[in-house]
Order: structure tokens, then sequence, then C-alpha cells
């Protein structure tokens, strides 16, 4: 066993991660930075792929009638009022300053002639302000951020599972994880912990996330008696599923489109209601990636969701698109960002047709912060897409970027500042023995690792099919059951790969977080959709979703009204989708 001290540790090295290490260390502090992967190499911002990957900052470049105030505005609507005002001010008002900063450590974005900003519009924005470097944009910042930290002297641990929390009297004293290469247990002496682990879509089947994003920052917290809140809103998105995840948004769908399943049928018209404008649905949804319920294009969601979960998808859980009927230079000019990027994959859009399907592309909701990025639990601090209450029903295209940055600083600093007010360090005596305890429960009645990836399996697709796309009771309630189950089945068990029993572990605490909030919720709002309920956009659900551990299926939940400022009351029609 070994052991690390520092005043300020942060879980997670993607760009929020790096982002929140970097300041923790200009405001004094010794940090420590530990991934399950390699620092550069995991995480989601790094791995997102599209034809342009978006950073939404208020510069007002491309249209002077864009401001923070207007971004702000944007974030509230989109996100059906359940973002909480301050939390979403912040990310508006700030996100223009750390874009620069990342010009200024080095990155290389679009820029037009005079030297402004290229600003295209996303969707949620109602002006252009999407900044970035195309479909390189992550990479970009993930490199900008990394040679930035280690040149800040930020020490980098790789290839090491923070598995829980250790608190004492609501206060972080440590936390203990496992070394993936060699089994040994590694604990941290710490002041503060900053959880920046991202989201959590290898819960299910069919995402877009790289490996190993399986709520760890979530379950940890929820383990230790945070509260999380929004863990409903989960954003899914037409992605090409084989053999790249490459996001479909803008131009595919605007090049007419042939849209067939297995059997090579056209299927879409039988899915839109009487009155709806299918050309209408498909070009909203090239404005319109995440799939939500305040436009049209819900209705192509929809149909494809329902082809592939009823068995006439691909082998690869898809459909077909083809746009190879268009002529050859209109694809390889209107299409150029995806037409090369796909081409280095093997894929031809010119001849090819590629497999798609709605894919989880982000979780809106998270551990519950304060304006500082700080938690209920002292020391414990939350950024990024682990952070919730920032982003509600739905959020504008850009928006995981800029919150990235915005709250990966301001969560480097606070618990810099924490970190300094605290005055020691907790026992390491203490700290040890904590540890040892719980690390011999991976011991206890080991099973074959064969036996945990087949229970994962069964757990992705049912969150896939009964809590995306399309949610109703029966099938909600039916999910809760057997993830019940299947936390009885796994309780004190260990596995023959510590890592595979981990995330199992984190994996089932999260699914009945978002499948008991997604059942709560009987209406629809944004991203989440209930296709049992009349209930859109309700006023008795003008309230966020709160959960921590306890109770008696180990869950309490509170419903926190949300205070409306005044200038946002008038907006209700825009929440709806009607202007």
């Amino acid at each position: 066993m070994r052991t690390h001290k520092c005043d300020v540790l942060v879980i997670g090295a993607g760009g929020t991660g790096l982002r929140a290490a970097i300041e923790a260390r200009v405001y004094g502090a010794s940090v420590i930075v530990v991934d399950k992967g390699m620092a550069g190499r995991s995480g989601t911002t790094r791995a997102a792929a599209s034809d342009w990957m978006a950073f939404g900052a208020a510069f007002g470049h491309a249209d002077p009638k864009d401001s923070p105030e207007e971004h702000w505005i944007d974030i509230m609507v989109k996100g059906g009022l359940l973002c909480r005002p301050e939390l979403c001010r912040r990310i508006a008002y700030e996100a223009p300053a750390r874009f620069q900063d990342l010009e200024k450590w080095g990155a290389d974005f679009h820029k037009t002639p005079d030297g402004k900003f290229v600003q295209i519009l996303s969707d949620g924005a109602r002006f252009p302000r999407a900044c970035g470097k195309g479909s390189d944009t992550g990479p970009v910042i993930i490199r900008t951020l990394l040679n930035r930290a280690k040149g800040l002297g930020i020490e980098l641990l790789n290839n090491i599972m923070v598995a829980d929390l250790i608190t004492e009297d609501s206060r972080i004293s440590g936390c203990w994880g496992v070394d993936l290469g060699t089994g040994e247990l590694v604990t941290f002496q710490t002041r503060a912990v900053i959880l920046a682990t991202g989201g959590a879509g290898r819960l299910y089947e069919i995402n877009v996330f790289p490996a190993g994003m399986t709520g760890d920052g979530y379950a940890m917290a929820y383990r230790a008696g945070a509260k999380l809140t929004n863990m409903e809103f989960i954003q899914i998105g037409p992605s090409i599923v084989h053999p790249v995840h490459f996001a479909l948004s803008g131009v595919f769908w605007r090049l007419n489109p042939r849209i067939t399943n297995i059997n090579d049928e056209v299927f879409i018209p039988r899915y839109i209601p009487e009155g709806i404008d299918i050309k209408k649905a498909i070009y909203i949804k090239g404005v319109s990636y995440p799939f939500t319920i305040r436009n049209e294009s819900k209705w192509v969601d929809i149909a494809v969701f329902t082809e592939i979960a009823e068995g006439r998808g691909t082998e690869n859980r898809g459909v077909y698109m083809d746009i190879s009927h268009n002529a050859p230079d209109v694809i390889e000019t209107k299409a150029k960002v995806p037409f090369d990027y796909l081409l280095k994959h093997g894929i031809d859009l010119r001849k090819d047709r590629i497999e798609f399907a709605p894919a989880v592309q982000h979780f809106n909701g998270g551990i519950l912060i304060n304006e500082r990025a700080e938690t209920d639990i002292q020391g414990l601090f939350a950024a990024g897409e682990t952070a919730g209450g920032q982003h509600g029903a739905d959020r504008p295209g850009g928006n995981a970027l800029a919150d990235s940055q915005v709250y990966g600083k301001i969560s480097g600093e606070n618990a810099a500042r924490y970190a300094h007010e605290t005055r020691a360090h907790p026992s390491s005596v203490d700290l040890t023995v904590r540890a040892k305890e719980a690390y011999a429960g991976l011991a206890k009645g080991r099973r074959r690792g064969r036996f945990i990836k087949d229970r994962i399996k069964e757990l992705q697709w049912m969150m896939w099919k009964n809590v995306s796309v399309i949610r109703e009771e029966v099938g909600l309630n039916e999910t809760l059951d057997r993830i019940k189950k299947l936390r009885d089945e796994i309780n004190g068990e260990g596995a023959e790969e510590p890592k595979a029993y981990l995330e199992y572990r984190n994996m089932l605490d999260v699914s009945l977080m978002v499948t008991q909030s997604a059942l709560l919720r009987d209406e629809s709002r944004g991203t989440h959709y209930r296709a049992d309920s009349n209930k859109v956009n309700a006023d008795e659900w003008l309230k966020q979703i709160v959960l921590r551990q306890g109770g008696q299926d180990g869950i309490k939940v509170e419903l926190t009204p949300i205070e409306i400022p005044d200038e946002l009351k008038p907006l209700k029609d825009m929440i709806e989708g009607r202007r």
C-alpha cells in the first residue's frame, strides 16, 4: 500500500480536471491529478467527435447583439427554467475569459481575417456564439491544458481508480483507490477533493462516451452523503455507432438523407403525426442535435429509437442513413468536415451508408454545487459534467466545454483557498485503517469476471431501452426493481478484476438515481419525455429533484422549487418552443 499527500486532489484528468488543477496550483496549493486512464488520452473532452465541437462564449463577434446576458437567458430557457440562475449566470459571463485563457496558453482556434473568433449558431442559442476549431476543438483544449499543467509542475498519476471518499464529521479526510496495473491499494491524504470524473454515458449500451465513463464521481459523492440533482435529464443525440462514433448534426440533415431500417424500409413517415411536416422535422433535426420535446424534430428521434428498440435495427444497434444520392462535389464541400474525418476511418459518404442511433452524449445533472463549486460536504468540490445545477432539462450547444472551463477554474480556486484555511491533514493512521477495511471488501465472495461483464451488458441495454428517449411508468418500474435486485446481488461481493467490480458498483448506484428521478417526474420537459403523461412543462413541476443516500430504498428525495428571476418570467413561450 502507498499513500500520497497533497493540498488538493483532483479526480479526473479531462478538460475540467486539468483546468481545476491549474487554478489550484496558481493559488499556491500542492496538487495531484489522478485518473484511471492516461492524462491527455482519456475523458470526453478529447474523445468527442462532431463536425463542430463548440465552446459557447458570447463575444458578439458574429452578431453584436449577442452578450453574456443573452447567453444566460438561452441557458435558462433551454433548461426549462430548471437550472439554478446564479450558476448559469457565471457560465454565461465568464465563458469568454476562459476561452481567451486557452488561446493565451497556446490554443489555435478558428478566426476570421480581421482577428475575430469564428462563431456559428448551435442548438438552443439565438445568436451564433459557438467557437472552436471544428472537430479538433476537444483535442486542442486538452493539449493546451496538459502542457500548461506540466509547466506548473502538477503531479499526474495515471491508471489509478479512486473507489471511495473518506469523510469524518461531514468533512473530507481523503480517499482510497486501486492501482489498476498492480492491484495495489492506494490512499490519498488531502485537504480538498475536486470531482471531475465526467458523466456516466457507459450506463447505456448506445453512447458516444469513451471507455471508463461510468459515473464514478456521482457514485462516490452519493455514497459519501452528498446531494445530486437533475439526474433525469440526459442529452441523447443521433450519432454514428459503427465503426466510429461521430455526432450527426448539421449538414447530414440538410442533404435529404434516406433513412432505413434493417429491412430497407423508409420508416420515419409512419411516426409523424398528422399535421406535422416531415421535411421540416428532419430539417430542424440539423439545428436541434439532442433529443428534445421542444420541437418537431423529436419525432425523428422517437422513430429511430423505436425501430431499434423493437428489433428492426442493425447488429450494431443502429439504422441506416444514406446521402450518396447527392452529387459527390456537394458532399465533399457542404459536408467537408465529416467527409474528411470519416474518410480517414474507412467511410466514404459518396458511396457508403452509415449506421446511426440515438446515443447518450451528456448528463445535464450531477452533484449539486453552489457558485463556488462547493458541495454540501466540507472540502468536496465538483465541476464540469460531474456537477449539477448549472444545466437544466436541456442545455445550449457549446455549454459543456464552457462549463468545464468556467467551473474548472472556480473549483480549483476555491479548493485551494479551503485547503489553505484547513490547518492539518487528517490522521494518516485512521485513513489507512479505513481504506484497508474498505479494500478488504473486494476480496469477499469473488466472482468470475465474466459474471460482472454479463451483468453490465444487461444493465446497459435495459437503461437504453427503458430510460433514454422514451420513458414510461411500466418500463421505469421494471428497471428500478431490477437495479435494486442487482445491487443486492453484488453487495459485499468482489471480482477478479477490481476495476470491473468498482465500475459496476458505480453504474448501479447512478442508474438507480437516474431511473428514480425519471419515474418521479411525470411530465415531459427538455430531454425528458414521458410518453405516458399529457403534462408538458407543467407549472407544478417547476422544481428540481434532489437525491441523496438514505431512506427505506437507499435513496432520499427532495423536491426543490426554483426561484425564477423576474426578467425571465415572461419567457414561457420560448421554453415551450413557440418562439
